[in-house]
């Protein structure tokens, strides 16, 4: 019996580091033609998690707010703005918005956070493109990182979007089974043919076309491809509206607005982009190696609420996890905040706490 206290006390302990060195500082890290911002919170004395934001073109920023209650007393948490977006450099030449670039890009900020913290694991977490994103990186440069917790990511860019298309496909018509006016008649067939004529497109341009489909028709039909939990999703609404908010974030109003406008410029460039609207790395999962952690929301439709299955299946990794939530969408760290926490420390300290 005292040997499974000791083990759950492990299991759930932040890293003991030999120092407690609290640092909350932002700095800039160079990269081809421009620089990227990385606010670094937490432990200076422990493993670093690197904080991959979604999008393509978000901000780590907010992401502080529940990472502070969990996970910057035991990890210094590396929250990095990715190219062109949140407090790095505005980049104008569209040319590097891609997939390769980030990658690159990513690679010289490991690079230069093992340079300043040669003692310390890298680890990555990933949010949705995020996670996309660490999958991508770990093809190419496992040998850097310790451990990967890819959050409501994808590896198959096209199952989403035919996943979200047909679960509409399916509310409209059960609809139809209602007494309809003529006008809730026209419109519902208006929407099946949009969704019939994008599901036939080659997808090349499809930005516009994905805020339908993701934004506008879930909205008349009633659900959230990001939300499930309702309360959640009025809770981060009414975060949103609180100063303080902001300024744990780092944020004024006017950079938040700045901040969104540089997200709409980096994630138009992805979205019109036939490369990545048809991404699909599922075949090559099986080189990563690296611990992994796959989770996501069984009723996400952002990514699909089978893409976290369908990673984890393509993964011949030993040291791989998958964590289904139930009754959650895209927004983990809040609709489900200590189920997810509970599960990346459970994840995080098993890989780090060995080598401390």
């Amino acid at each position: 019996m005292k040997h499974y206290f000791i083990i759950i006390y492990i299991l759930f302990s932040i890293p003991t580091c030999i120092f407690s060195q609290q640092i909350d500082k932002e700095i800039f890290i160079p990269i081809e033609k421009s620089k990227l911002y990385v606010r670094l919170i937490g432990n200076e004395s422990c493993p670093i998690i690197i904080n991959l934001h979604g999008g393509p073109g978000a901000f780590s920023g907010f992401d502080h707010e529940y990472n502070r209650h969990y996970l910057e007393d035991g990890y210094l948490i590396a929250y990095l703005d990715q190219r062109g977006s949140g407090k790095s450099e505005s980049f104008a030449d569209t040319s590097y918005f891609t997939m390769e670039q980030f990658v690159e890009d990513l690679d010289k900020v490991v690079d230069y956070l093992k340079i300043q913290y040669p003692e310390s694991q890298i680890n990555l977490l990933g949010s949705s493109w995020g996670g996309t994103l660490g999958l991508l990186y770990l093809i190419q440069h496992q040998e850097k990182i310790n451990t990967f917790a890819c959050v409501s990511g994808k590896a198959n860019g096209i199952y989403p979007i035919y996943a979200l298309i047909d679960y509409e496909n399916q509310i409209i018509q059960n609809k139809k089974n209602d007494n309809l006016d003529s006008v809730q008649s026209n419109k519902y067939q208006a929407m099946l043919q949009k969704l019939a004529e994008v599901k036939k497109s080659d997808l090349d341009q499809f930005y516009n076309d994905l805020n339908l489909i993701k934004t506008e028709y879930p909205r008349e039909l009633g659900f959230s491809a990001y939300w499930a939990n309702k309360a959640a999703q009025l809770k981060a609404a009414e975060l949103a509206k609180d100063p303080a908010y902001f300024k744990r974030a780092h944020y004024t109003k006017e950079e938040f607005n700045t901040a969104m406008k540089k997200f709409d410029n980096v994630n138009r460039v992805f979205r019109n982009t036939s490369e990545y609207n048809h991404l699909n790395i599922l075949d090559k999962l099986s080189i990563i190696q690296t611990p992994i952690l796959v989770m996501q929301g069984d009723k996400d439709y952002a990514i699909g609420p089978n893409q976290g299955k369908m990673i984890y299946n393509a993964l011949t990794n030993k040291n791989k996890s998958l964590k289904i939530i139930p009754n959650a969408a895209h927004n983990l760290n809040i609709e489900a905040e200590k189920e997810y926490y509970t599960t990346l420390l459970l994840f995080f300290n098993k890989y780090n706490l060995q080598n401390l």
